[in-house]
C-alpha cells in the first residue's frame, strides 16, 4: 500500500470516528474555542504548532469575533501536524486528538492534541560523486539539507537545484545531477552523483518585444555576447540592468534549443515595454512645506533611446499662520514652489555612467523670516560601483537672492561641487523593513570654482533596520559640519547651505527647523527664546522608532509607531559640551546649546508610493514659553 492510500484511508477512518462520537447535539452546537493544548511534543513550541493548524485560539483583542470549533478543519489540522512532523525527519510520529474538555455552560471548549513524536531521523553525510570540478566545500555551501538536520524529503530538489545553479555560473548548463537516499537506523546518507558537462557557449541572442526601443539600448545592457560561455550569473545581471533602464514592466531570459553536440545554446531576450510619456498631477500635506499639489510631464523613452525628459511644477501653500492648526489664525500664503526641467541619459560612449542636466527656478519661504529666490543649473553623473554601492557626482551654479524684513535683497552666486558615496541593502526604499543604508556626502563651493560663496561641508548617515515577525525596528544617526574659507570666513556658510533641526523629520515635538543659534532682529547673537533661528554649522541627530501592525486595522493599511528622537544644530565644535546631553534638565536651565530629545507615537496609512504618516511628538527639554503638550507632525513616507 502506498504512502499516499495510507494517508487517505486514515483520513476516511478518522472521519468516520468523528461522526460516531458526536451526538446530535453536539453536531449542532458550535462552542468558541478557548484553549489548544499539545501533549508529548518536546521538538516544536506550541506556539510553533498552533501557527500550522486552521483552527485558532482566541487573540487578546478577540472580543467580538471568537473563533468557533469546526470539527472538518480540526480533522485537517491533526493531518497537517502529522505532516508537518513527517517533512521534518520525524517518520514514525502520530497525531491524534486526546479529547475536547467543554465548559459547564457548553459555550467553551479546550482543545486536547497529543502527539508522539518518535525519534527524528537526521542527515548523517553529504557526498559527492563524479567529475566535481567545484570544490566539494563549495557544493556543500547553502545546501538546506546539511548535516546533523533532520531529513526533510521535499527540499531535495531545492538542493538539487542549487547544485545546478552553481554549475550554470561555470558555462555547464547541460550538467546532469541525481540524488540518492539510504535511510538506516534514523539517519540519512545523501549521495549527489554529478555528470556536469560540457561548457556550452552562446550561439544566438534574440531579442523580442521592443516596438519603441532601439536594439542597441537593449543590447548596451546585456552584460554578454556571442561566443561567451553561458554563465547564469549574467544573464541575471543583464536582467537586472534592463529593469534598472525603467523601460520595461517584464524582461525574461530564456535559454532555447540547447545542443549538446555542438556545445551551443540560444539566449532569447523577451521585453515588455511600459508606456513612453506620462503625465502625473498630485495633492499632499505636510508640516514642512504645507499643502502641496504638483504636476509632471516625461517621456522616459525619447526617440527610444533610453533618455528621458520631464518638466515637473511644485506649488505649496500654508493655510494657518504659524503652521499650526488653528481656524483663527487662517490664512492662505505661499511657502514654497518651484518649476524645474531634467535631462538623463543611462550610460556614455557605452559607458554605465547616469549623465543628467537640471535647470530650475524655486522661491523657498520655509525658514521664516527669510525667503530665498533661485535660479541654477546642475550637471550630475552617477555611476554603480557594486550592487549595492552608488557613487554621485554634481556640479551646480545658482544665482541666489534672500530676502528678510531687514534686508530686502542681498544675491550671490555659489558654484558647488558635491559628491557622495552610498551603500544602500534596503529591502524597499519607500517603506523599509529590513536593509541598512550608510552614506557620506561632501560639498565644495567657491575657492578655484569661483563664485560669490567659500564653503564645505561633510555629513553622514546610517540607518538600519531590524524586523522580527512585522514589527521593524527603525534607527539612524546623522551628523554634520560646515565651514566657510576665504573670503566667506567673515561672513559664515550661507545661511540655506546651514544645518537646521526640529519637526517632523528630525526631532518630532519641536518646531520645524526651529532648533540650534538664534538671532535678534537686528542679526546679533541673542537668547534663544523668540529669536529667529539661522542654521548652525555643526548637526546631531539620533532616531529609533519601532513600527508594528495594528489588530484589526491592518487589513486598512494602518499601522502603528512609537518613537525617541534626538538632535540639534550649534554654531561651532566648541559650542558642544558633554553637559549638553543630560535627558532630565530643569526648563530654567535649559540653553540654546542642549541635545533635545522628544517621543511619541504615529500612525501610517500605507500607500504604493509609502505611508501617509501622522505624528504626535511631545518634547522632553523644554525652555521656558514652549509648549507644554506636543505638535502634530502630517508628511508622506517614513521619516526615514
Amino acid at each position: 500500500m502506498t504512502f499516499l492510500a495510507a494517508y487517505l484511508l486514515a483520513m476516511a477512518l478518522a472521519s468516520v470516528a468523528f461522526a460516531q462520537a458526536d451526538s446530535p447535539e453536539e453536531k449542532e452546537r458550535k462552542p468558541f474555542i478557548n484553549k489548544i493544548m499539545f501533549v508529548g511534543n518536546e521538538s516544536f513550541s506550541d506556539k510553533e504548532l498552533k501557527g500550522q493548524m486552521h483552527t485558532k485560539e482566541p487573540s487578546f483583542f478577540a472580543i467580538f469575533r471568537k473563533p468557533r470549533l469546526k470539527r472538518d478543519y480540526l480533522l485537517r489540522d491533526i493531518g497537517t501536524l502529522e505532516a508537518f512532523y513527517h517533512t521534518r525527519g520525524y517518520f514514525e510520529a502520530k497525531v491524534e486528538l486526546l479529547r475536547l474538555e467543554y465548559s459547564e455552560d457548553g459555550r467553551f471548549v479546550d482543545v486536547l492534541i497529543k502527539i508522539e513524536e518518535g525519534e527524528a531521523t537526521r542527515v548523517s553525510s553529504v557526498s559527492f560523486r563524479g567529475n566535481l570540478l567545484l570544490d566539494p566545500w563549495e557544493l556543500r555551501r547553502d545546501l538546506m539539507l546539511e548535516e546533523g538536520v533532520p531529513f526533510n524529503p521535499s527540499l531535495l530538489d531545492s538542493d538539487i537545484y542549487r547544485l545546478k545553479t552553481k554549475y550554470f555560473n561555470e558555462g555547464r548548463l547541460a550538467v546532469s545531477i541525481r540524488d540518492s537516499v539510504r535511510l538506516s537506523d534514523h539517519s540519512a546518507e545523501i549521495v549527489y552523483t554529478i555528470v556536469p558537462g560540457p561548457v556550452i557557449a552562446i550561439r544566438g541572442i534574440n531579442i523580442w518585444g521592443n516596438q519603441l526601443t532601439k536594439m542597441s539600448i537593449i543590447e548596451n545592457e546585456l552584460t554578454f555576447k556571442e561566443g561567451d560561455a553561458f554563465r547564469l550569473n549574467k544573464l541575471l545581471d543583464a536582467q537586472r540592468n534592463l529593469y534598472e533602464t525603467g523601460l520595461f514592466t517584464e524582461v525574461q531570459m530564456i535559454p532555447e534549443h540547447l545542443d549538446t553536440t555542438m556545445k551551443q545554446v540560444d539566449i532569447n531576450v523577451r521585453v515588455r515595454e511600459r508606456k513612453s510619456a506620462y503625465i502625473e498631477a498630485g495633492f499632499g500635506v505636510g508640516n514642512i512645506l504645507g499643502s502641496r499639489v504638483l504636476a509632471e510631464w516625461g517621456d522616459r523613452n525619447l526617440f527610444g533611446l533610453g533618455r528621458a525628459l520631464r518638466l515637473k511644477i511644485e506649488y505649496s501653500f500654508g493655510i494657518f499662520e504659524d503652521n499650526e492648526l488653528d481656524f483663527g489664525k487662517f490664512e492662505i500664503r505661499t511657502r514654497y514652489y518651484r518649476y524645474e526641467g531634467e535631462f538623463h541619459q543611462r550610460r556614455i560612449w557605452g559607458k554605465k555612467v547616469l549623465l543628467s542636466l537640471n535647470a530650475f527656478y524655486e522661491k523657498d519661504a520655509t525658514v521664516d523670516p527669510i525667503t530665498f529666490r533661485t535660479i541654477g543649473l546642475s550637471l550630475g553623473t552617477q555611476r554603480r560601483v557594486s550592487r549595492y554601492t552608488d557613487l554621485f557626482a554634481s556640479l551646480s551654479h545658482e544665482r541666489i537672492k534672500r530676502e528678510s524684513p531687514e534686508d530686502p535683497g542681498v544675491k550671490s552666486t555659489t558654484r558647488v561641487l558635491t559628491t557622495m558615496l552610498s551603500y544602500d541593502k534596503r529591502d524597499f526604499i519607500l517603506n523599509p523593513r529590513r536593509g541598512i543604508y550608510r552614506s557620506i556626502r561632501l560639498q565644495f563651493a567657491g575657492g578655484p570654482l569661483a563664485g560669490d560663496n567659500d564653503f564645505y561641508t561633510i555629513s553622514g548617515s546610517i540607518q538600519r533596520y531590524l524586523n522580527k515577525k512585522g514589527v521593524v525596528l527603525a534607527l539612524r544617526g546623522r551628523v554634520g559640519f560646515a565651514d566657510a574659507f576665504g573670503d566667506s570666513k567673515d561672513r559664515g556658510v550661507p545661511i540655506e547651505n546651514r544645518y537646521f533641526a526640529g519637526g517632523g523629520n528630525s526631532v518630532r515635538g519641536y518646531p520645524e527647523a526651529g532648533l540650534g543659534p538664534v538671532a535678534d532682529p537686528v542679526g546679533a547673537p541673542s537668547v534663544f527664546q523668540g529669536g529667529t533661528v539661522i542654521g548652525g554649522r555643526v548637526l546631531l541627530l539620533t532616531n529609533a522608532e519601532l513600527r508594528f501592525p495594528l489588530p484589526y486595522l491592518s487589513r486598512l493599511r494602518l499601522t502603528g509607531a512609537i518613537f525617541v528622537d534626538g538632535g540639534n544644530v550649534w554654531s561651532s565644535l566648541r559650542s558642544v559640551r558633554f553637559r549638553h546631553f543630560r535627558l532630565v534638565v530643569d526648563e530654567d536651565d535649559v540653553i540654546q546649546q542642549d541635545y533635545r530629545y522628544s517621543v511619541g507615537f504615529g500612525i501610517r496609512y500605507n500607500t504604493p508610493v509609502g505611508p501617509i504618516r501622522l505624528d504626535y511628538g511631545i518634547p522632553i527639554k523644554r525652555e521656558p514659553g514652549m509648549d507644554q503638550t506636543g505638535r502634530i507632525h502630517i508628511s508622506l513616507g517614513q521619516i526615514f
